[in-house]
């Protein structure tokens, strides 16, 4: 009995202790999480909501919400999008805008950006520990000119190729009310499991109204993000001497390809890319002993010994950063290839 009751009790603790998964407890974990390395944000594009110079007549909350209500049914008609309609103003949180409006403080519609208006970003964060993904905004400039209400969406969408159709993962509705606009304010969605190896990007639909009734809108396709079955983000590198830089794949499914079906690692290719290089580019600052020649798209994925598909990648570099991300990239791929 006694044996019974313990395991029960080890099942409780495994139940309601934290697993290490990425939860939206407070935007000070999130914060913290990131600064610590547990968490990889990814900011995909930048959001601008602006209004012209001058308060002009301040509006009660019914009127800012039939306005902000009209400005989103025009907004949706526009692109197709769908926001969410359950915001709610307060009057309460009115009252103090019109009392900021009011106190003889300079009103300026100037942002530390030079535009005016507030901005936002909109982007990804990864956990890669427990491969998962969120899409977020945050608000990252804003004026003296208090807005009174932000609503929009992010949807969270993954393409196996970068320059084809994408699909959804995730559609976050968010609501940013007066209290909550302040420079660095997050809101995220939920996580989403990755997977596959995908580009993963967002696309973000944003309204902001004014208290005096001027609304402003915003549509955005974010820069997409390659990401390995790991959650692990593509490798960037470009060599100081030559400028060459390792690209990206435009496909995140490319077949692996058996040992006999793979174009041959040539015999004295090393020797025969290092003349090339230094002929074309002149002697690097750096010894050659301590870069490997990586094939940018592996041979083992359809890569060929091309010098365009060639660069000298730093040893510890290569083996630590390149090596593992391409080891998770492949759905059913033997360990130990060479990569």
């Amino acid at each position: 009995m006694k044996k019974y009751f313990l395991t029960l009790l080890a099942f409780a603790v495994l139940l309601i202790s934290p697993s290490g998964s990425y939860a939206e407890n407070s935007k000070d974990d999130i914060q913290e999480r990131i600064e610590r390395g547990e968490l990889k944000k990814l900011p995909s594009t930048e959001i601008e909501l602006t209004i012209d110079s001058g308060t002009g007549e301040l509006l009660n909350t019914e009127e800012l919400s039939s306005i902000h209500l009209a400005a989103i049914e025009e907004l949706e008609d526009e692109t197709g999008e769908k926001l969410d309609k359950n915001f709610e103003i307060s009057e309460y949180e009115v009252q103090e805008l019109h009392l900021e409006e009011n106190t003889g403080e300079e009103v300026s519609l100037r942002s530390k950006t030079g535009g005016s208006g507030v901005k936002l970003v909109a982007g990804l964060i990864i956990d890669e520990r427990n491969k998962e993904i969120v899409s977020y905004v945050e608000i990252e400039d804003i004026n003296v000119a208090r807005v009174a209400l932000i609503t929009g969406k992010v949807t969270l969408e993954s393409s196996t190729n970068r320059k084809r159709s994408y699909r959804d993962e995730d559609v976050f509705h968010y609501t940013f009310t007066a209290p909550e606009i302040k420079e660095t304010a997050m809101k995220v969605s939920d996580p989403v499991s990755i997977v596959d190896t995908n580009f993963w990007r967002t696309v973000s639909t944003s309204l902001a109204t004014w208290p005096n009734g001027k609304t402003d809108a915003d549509h955005k396709v974010g820069k997409e993000f390659l990401l390995n079955k790991k959650g692990i983000e593509y490798p960037k590198y470009r060599d100081s001497h030559s400028r060459i830089k390792m690209f990206e794949p435009d496909e995140a499914d490319l077949a692996w390809v058996p040992n006999n079906q793979r174009e041959p690692r040539e015999s004295g290719m090393r020797g025969l890319y290092i003349d090339w290089y230094e002929n074309k580019y002149g002697t690097p600052d750096f010894s050659w002993d301590d870069v490997d020649i990586h094939h940018i798209i592996p041979l083992a994925y359809g890569g060929d010994n091309s010098y365009d598909n060639l660069i000298p990648l730093p040893k510890d570099f290569h083996r630590k950063e390149v090596t593992p991300w391409w080891a998770s990239y492949g759905k059913y791929v033997p360990s130990g290839d060479d990569y």
